[in-house]
């Protein structure tokens, strides 16, 4: 399994530094993953609709107050080493937030936006498909191992999942 993540690791890095538009491609993806956005589709959430967009940023307040700590704490105890600090065939075609590399927070944080938008507004499930392209951009961009991004996703899902017994 690990020689496989390398590989996939490493392959998916050489397509982004060969290819520009893959580069940039993925580089504005990671670039909607970035937490302070995160602050932005909240200010939209409330100029298309106050009432949903109260309830929405609740929601978002008890999720990302549920991710944060677990991300950090999952951070800090398996100080799992970022691909490109692992394989001298990596490149980081972005700079990384912080050291370590699992889980990725721009799969879980964007995880969650989706979920909290799709679950207020009709019609927008294919928002469902973006962290899942985001998480995909922090492999292409060499930050992230494919296990980072699908464990991102899953604490996304989870913190989503239990802001919304807690609420609700």
């Amino acid at each position: 399994m690990i020689n496989f993540e390398q590989n996939i690791t490493i392959t998916l890095n050489n397509l982004a530094k060969k290819f520009k538009l893959i580069y940039y491609f993925f580089r504005i993806f990671t670039f909607t993953g970035e937490w302070w956005m995160y602050i932005s589709y909240a200010v939209i959430t409330v100029l298309v609709n106050p009432e949903i967009g109260k309830d929405a940023i609740k929601l978002s307040l008890v999720a990302y107050g549920l991710h944060y700590p677990s991300y950090y704490v999952i951070k800090n105890v398996t100080k799992r080493q970022r691909p490109f600090e692992k394989y001298k065939e990596i490149k980081a075609l972005v700079k990384p937030p912080d050291k370590y590399s699992l889980p990725s927070g721009h799969s879980s944080g964007t995880m969650i936006s989706a979920l909290i938008i799709t679950s207020f507004f009709d019609g927008l499930n294919f928002l469902l498909f973006w962290p899942i392209i985001v998480g995909l951009s922090r492999v292409f961009l060499g930050v992230h191992f494919i296990s980072d991004t699908i464990l991102g996703l899953i604490l996304g899902i989870a913190s989503f999942y239990i802001a919304n017994v807690i609420i609700y």
